[in-house]
């Protein structure tokens, strides 16, 4: 069996501007655990294929790992564990899943652009270094680690969706998570909505060339299903949302999403706001 102890990551100390709120390990309706992922590496440019296990299993590891990701380069979770959390919330267990998912991880590269001062920032990164023990791929530990440039991105973002991580992992249908991260890039704006064209909203999905050409399609095995497992659970999503169809030309062209969230939300965002303003000041007294 693998075992290693934690590597320390030597690197300039950042300010968590952001935290993960909730126990990503215990499933609860009374504190739903979220993980705050930059918009600029969630909605880019991805290559590599990536599924929408793999963005389930990549916003696990990182909430689980939070609070270390600054300062340790090398993480171990027993993969029984993991795999527990999923089964509870209706994933894939079977034998291996989660080391080929982070096989697929390994090898998705993200581009993204930053606002750094006043300039524009652009990186490249993968998403995830693993590895395992061949023996007991399916019963050993993960042992894993996310570069060290992209934590200083996912913990200081500029912009950042705010994602309700038990939520997004009982979602079902290929296109419904990444919709679902989609629509949150846009919950926290002061008017939470998402205009978007047919053609980009297509490449966000990572629609396959050939497939689902029709809006039609679109709409009913991607867009409507996702929608309904949101409006259905509005408490656990923590919005409900509206399309409507823009059409030019007599074609439908575009759609707009618009985003409420709910009196539960509203009220968790606001006390997580003020417990962050007290660690900040705390911060700045120690400073």
């Amino acid at each position: 069996m693998l075992k290693s102890p934690k590597t320390s990551l030597k690197q300039p100390s950042l300010p968590l501007e952001v935290h993960a709120s909730g126990d990503p390990w215990q499933l609860s309706e009374e504190n739903f655990a979220t993980v705050p992922l930059p918009n600029d590496v969630i909605i880019t440019k991805i290559n590599g294929d990536y599924t929408e296990r793999d963005r389930k299993l990549w916003a696990f590891l990182v909430a689980a790992v939070w609070d270390d990701l600054l300062t340790t380069r090398i993480h171990e979770l027993r993969i029984s564990k993991i795999n527990a959390i999923f089964e509870q919330l209706g994933g894939d267990t079977s034998s291996g899943w989660i080391w080929e998912s982070a096989q697929r991880l390994s090898k998705t590269h993200i581009e993204y652009e930053l606002n750094e001062d006043g300039e524009r920032l652009v990186g490249i990164s993968n998403l995830l270094n693993a590895q395992t023990h061949k023996k007991y791929r399916a019963t050993g530990f993960l042992r894993f680690d996310i570069p060290p440039l992209l934590c200083e991105v996912i913990c200081a973002p500029c912009r950042f969706s705010r994602l309700r991580l038990h939520f997004m992992i009982g979602i079902s249908g290929k296109y419904a998570v990444t919709l679902y991260m989609l629509l949150e890039s846009v919950a926290n704006r002061q008017t939470p909505v998402l205009d978007v064209k047919l053609d980009q909203l297509r490449k966000w999905l990572k629609v396959p060339e050939g497939k689902l050409n029709r809006w039609i399609d679109i709409k009913r095995r991607a867009i409507e299903p996702a929608l309904k497992q949101i409006n259905d659970n509005p408490e656990a999503a923590g919005f409900t949302v509206v399309m409507e169809e823009f059409k030019e030309s007599r074609a439908v062209d575009r759609v707009r999403f618009t985003l409420t969230k709910t009196d539960r939300r509203l009220a968790d965002e606001k006390a997580l706001k003020q417990a962050e303003k007290i660690t900040k000041n705390i911060r700045a007294s120690d400073g």
